[in-house]
């Protein structure tokens, strides 16, 4: 399950009921997000019409994708949805808009012409875009519909507009729940995998910039020499060939010439092509996350987009070493040869090299392990980091502000 959902869950979480009532409006169909809600009791509505305007490095309208022509029907998306936006505003009147994601902007427009007090959360960092022009309005937006805006990292804050209502407030991991005592077993169990076979975890499925091609070309090279080591791809898992034939032959095609790629067909070429079943293990959607990161030696993530990356700081609350492409963003997050290890992207020879190391030395692996877990501790704890987020709450509605009464 992604990051984003998980850490508006935290924050609620911590919200003393009696000052603030939580209710959270999903964009889309219904998933495993809108059912983990649910079930931990939170009010949750949904809305299908209501569109986003993805211009993230990691959610980016392109014309190499399989839908191009959203380039231009997404725009002409954008008034309608906030016009709806703004009418649920009014029909069920709140007194602050928390949005939970750059991508967003057809929402935070609604919520403004509300009248509504707008906290924006930036998860991820804005694209560049060829001319720059997309951005700068997107940019524009965000600082124009906003009393605060919550960057999740340094990273990410760089490409806004700077001012006073910018804050940096770090990702945060909940510590009740990532409990470094758990061990796994009940996870390997579940996997059918020993305790004695070296596990290297990734967080994120089957999802291109998250780089899961780079990792089955590293596995057949760690086999070479520790074919005991299985690499394990928790999250979106492969869902096969689309049952329409008109869909299956279109998708083939643009395939062919280059215009959009298929991380899923190359992953799965690639693990008949080396005979990986017996080391790579896809553990599909699932919410024990903390266990599946006690089970393993090393997190893995051979991202190909530069973001922050919620699993790294998840197996730093876990005391496990991390193991991550080289970026601007994993280095505000993983000190190289202290907390983990950096690698260059795309590169799955020196990919494969880092997990034998840490496989083959196991009290580096601690050691990283340790100093991961010391600056979790100071950097990404969830009641700090969610006081800080309250803190931004109360003072918007602080009387004279402008904000409401509850």
């Amino acid at each position: 399950m992604g990051g984003a959902p998980l850490s508006l869950l935290y924050l609620i979480e911590q919200l003393d009921r009696r000052h603030y009532l939580p209710e959270v409006l999903f964009l889309g169909r219904e998933g495993e997000e809108v059912d983990l809600y649910r079930r931990r009791g939170i009010p949750v509505r949904v809305r299908s019409d209501i569109t986003t305007f993805p211009h993230a490095r990691n959610a980016f309208l392109s014309l190499r994708s399989l839908r191009p022509w959203e380039v231009l029907t997404r725009p002409l998306q954008i008034l309608p949805s906030a016009l709806r936006m703004r009418a649920e505003l009014r029909a069920r009147p709140a007194d602050l808009v928390h949005l939970n994601t750059s991508v967003l902007l057809p929402a935070g427009l609604g919520a403004a012409w509300a009248g509504v007090p707008v906290v924006w959360h930036v998860r991820e960092p804005l694209h560049p875009g060829i001319l720059g022009v997309r951005r700068s309005l997107v940019r524009s937006c965000i600082d124009a519909c906003s009393r605060a805006v919550i960057a999740i990292s340094r990273f990410d804050a760089a490409p806004l507009a700077q001012g006073d209502k910018l804050h940096v407030v770090y990702n945060f991991v909940n510590f009740e729940t990532f409990d470094r005592r758990l061990d796994g077993s009940a996870f390997r169990e579940d996997l059918g995998l020993s305790k004695g076979r070296p596990i290297a975890l990734m967080l994120g499925g089957l999802i291109a910039s998250k780089g899961p091609d780079i990792l089955i070309e590293a596995a057949a090279l760690v086999r070479r020499r520790r074919p005991d080591v299985v690499c394990v791809i928790a999250g979106l898992p492969p869902r096969g060939e689309s049952p329409s034939p008109v869909k299956r032959t279109l998708r083939r095609l643009l395939e062919s010439t280059g215009i959009v790629t298929n991380v899923e067909r190359r992953v799965l070429d690639l693990i008949r092509r080396h005979g990986l079943e017996e080391n790579v293990r896809f553990a599909g959607m699932r919410e024990d996350v903390p266990d599946m990161i006690a089970a393993c030696e090393v997190l893995v993530w051979p991202g190909t987009v530069s973001h922050f990356a919620r699993p790294i700081i998840e197996a730093g609350a876990m005391a496990r070493p991390v193991i991550a492409s080289d970026f601007p963003s994993t280095r505000e997050t993983v000190r190289d040869g202290e907390t983990g290890l950096l690698v260059p992207p795309r590169d799955a020879v020196s990919l494969a090299g880092a997990i034998l190391r840490l496989v083959e030395h196991p009290d580096d692996a601690r050691r990283m392990g340790e100093t991961a877990y010391r600056q979790a501790l100071e950097r990404y704890d969830a009641r700090r980091n969610a006081a800080a987020i309250i803190r931004i709450y109360d003072e918007i509605m602080a009387p004279g502000q402008g904000g409401g009464s509850s």
